[in-house]
């Protein structure tokens, strides 16, 4: 389910279609990403940032939820309102994209454009960046032409080119692996607090 969310969230960002509706479909998939990561031991963006914060867990992932939230049950309190920023679409389907890569070992197309085209942009100072990804960056940039430059509805239309093109390229193809297993630690854990009839 989360690669078709990520899918349709990538395909609908980049055909500029409402931005809040993109933002939930990838926040879901980050947050069944998440749970999937922590069943299989695999450390996912928001474990990471937990660890590299001293945060717990739960805390970052309750402050990746605030659009989330606020659009779930916007029906509770119908004079509230919250400053959207959609440059925050981008920020949570980059997560659930590298969240997906880390879990499955590839990506569909879709996410693997969308994780470049989001470097090209980005990155302002290639050098800044740890050694061992600069190369990476550079090739990212070298993918979409003219994208430094661009506004972001340009930016976007760079992106569904570059899309269009990579699904006519075998080259672009990836195993997946889409099978869900949970560790043995994790197996463990769960037989133990399952009742016992």
């Amino acid at each position: 389910m989360a690669e078709a969310h990520l899918i349709t969230a990538v395909r609908g960002r980049f055909r500029r279609d409402h931005p809040v509706p993109i933002y939930l479909l990838a926040a879901s998939a980050r947050e069944i990403l998440t749970t999937i990561g922590a069943r299989q031991n695999v450390r996912t963006m928001l474990h990471g940032i937990a660890e590299s914060t001293g945060h717990k867990l739960g805390r970052v992932v309750e402050a990746a939820h605030e659009y989330t939230n606020f659009f779930k049950h916007a029906d509770k309190d119908t004079t509230a309102s919250i400053d959207f920023d959609e440059n925050s679409v981008d920020a949570v389907i980059m997560v659930a994209c590298s969240d997906f890569a880390r879990i499955a070992k590839g990506m569909p197309i879709e996410l693997q454009v969308f994780q470049a085209w989001w470097l090209a942009i980005n990155m302002e100072r290639v050098s800044t960046a740890p050694l061992r990804i600069q190369p990476v960056i550079r090739y990212a940039i070298s993918l979409f032409p003219g994208v430094r430059r661009a506004d972001l509805l340009e930016r976007l239309n760079i992106g569904q080119r570059a899309l269009e093109k990579a699904e006519a390229d075998p080259r672009f193809r990836m195993e997946i692996n889409r099978e869900v297993r949970m560790s043995e630690e994790s197996e463990r854990a769960t037989a133990s607090r399952t009742p016992r009839g």
